[in-house]
C-alpha cells in the first residue's frame, strides 16, 4: 500500500502549469509596457496622415475638374467660330473624384476610430484588470485549484489579452502590409494626381488669363487679335489631349489609391480580427 507524503501538502506544479506561469506573467509584463502602444499609435498616426492628404488631393482635383467644366472659349480664327470646351472631356471623371474624396473621409474616419481603440486599450482599469486576472489564474496553476475554476480564469485572462493587445498588433500588422505590398502604389499615385492636378490648374489659369484679354480697339489690335486666335485654334488639338491625358491618369491613379485605403482601413484589419478570434477561440478550447 503507498504511504501519503509527509505533511500532507499539495503535490509540487507540473511542468505544463510552470510554463503555463511564466507565459502568464510574460503577459502581464508586456501589457504593463508602453512599447506596443507607442508603436501601433505612431503607425496609425502615419496612415492617418496619409488619408488626410489624399482626402486634401481628391478635394484639390474636384475644385480644378469644376473650374474647368465651366470654362469655354470661343476661338474665331478668320470669322470660323470653334468652342474649346475641356470640361466635357474631364467630366466623365468627375463623378469618380468626387467618389474618391466619400471613401478617403470614410477611410480618414476609420482611422480616427482605431486611434480611439488604441487609447482604449491602454486603459489602466484594464490592465488593472487583467493583472489581477493573472495573479488569480497563478496561483490557480500553482495551488492545482478544480479545473473548472482554472478554466473559467483562463478564458478571463485570454480575453482581457485580447481586448490589451488586439488594436497594436492590428496597426503594427497592417503597417507591415502597407510597407510590403502598398507603399509603391500609393506613392505612384499620390505623384501623379498631384501632377495632374497641377497640369489642369496651369491650363485654366492659361484659360482664364486669355479670357481677360481686352477686345481690339485698333486695326492693329484686330490684326494682332485674329492672329493670336489663328495660333490657339491651332492650339485647341494639343490642349484638349493634354486633358485627355489628364483625365486617363486621375482614372487610373485614383482607382489604384482607393485600393489601397480600402486594403488598409477595411479589409486587412477586418482580417487581422478573424485570425486573433480564431485563435482566441482555440486557447479557450484548451
Amino acid at each position: 500500500m503507498k504511504l501519503p507524503s509527509a505533511g500532507g501538502g499539495t503535490p509540487p506544479p507540473s511542468t505544463a502549469s510552470l510554463l503555463a506561469v511564466a507565459g502568464v506573467v510574460l503577459a502581464i509584463v508586456l501589457a504593463l509596457l508602453p512599447t506596443l502602444d507607442s508603436a501601433g499609435s505612431a503607425h496609425v498616426d502615419e496612415a492617418f496622415r496619409r488619408a488626410l492628404l489624399g482626402f486634401a488631393l481628391a478635394r484639390g482635383l474636384n475644385g480644378v475638374i469644376s473650374v474647368a467644366q465651366g470654362t469655354e472659349i470661343a476661338v474665331q480664327p478668320a470669322g470660323m467660330g470653334v468652342n474649346f470646351t475641356p470640361g466635357e472631356i474631364l467630366d466623365p471623371i468627375n463623378d469618380l473624384v468626387e467618389r474618391f474624396s466619400w471613401i478617403m473621409m470614410l477611410a480618414t474616419s476609420s482611422l480616427g476610430v482605431q486611434k480611439i481603440l488604441l487609447s482604449m486599450s491602454a486603459w489602466e482599469g484594464l490592465i488593472i484588470g487583467l493583472v489581477l486576472v493573472g495573479a488569480l489564474l497563478v496561483a490557480s496553476r500553482l495551488l492545482a485549484t478544480s479545473r473548472r475554476v482554472r478554466i473559467v480564469l483562463q478564458r478571463v485572462f485570454l480575453f482581457l489579452l485580447l481586448l490589451r493587445f488586439m488594436m497594436p498588433a492590428i496597426a503594427i500588422a497592417n503597417d507591415w502590409v502597407y510597407r510590403t505590398f502598398l507603399e509603391a502604389d500609393y506613392v505612384a499615385a499620390t505623384g501623379t494626381l498631384e501632377r495632374a492636378r497641377e497640369a489642369i490648374g496651369e491650363i485654366n489659369e492659361e484659360v482664364a488669363a486669355e479670357r481677360r484679354i481686352p477686345a481690339p480697339e485698333g486695326l492693329l489690335d484686330r490684326a494682332r487679335n485674329a492672329y493670336r486666335q489663328a495660333l490657339e485654334s491651332v492650339d485647341i488639338d494639343a490642349r484638349l489631349e493634354e486633358y485627355r491625358l489628364a483625365a486617363d491618369t486621375i482614372s487610373e491613379s485614383t482607382i489604384r489609391l482607393v485600393v489601397v485605403f480600402l486594403m488598409q482601413t477595411l479589409v486587412f484589419p477586418l482580417v487581422f480580427l478573424y485570425v486573433v478570434l480564431g485563435l482566441l477561440r482555440r486557447l479557450a478550447r484548451r
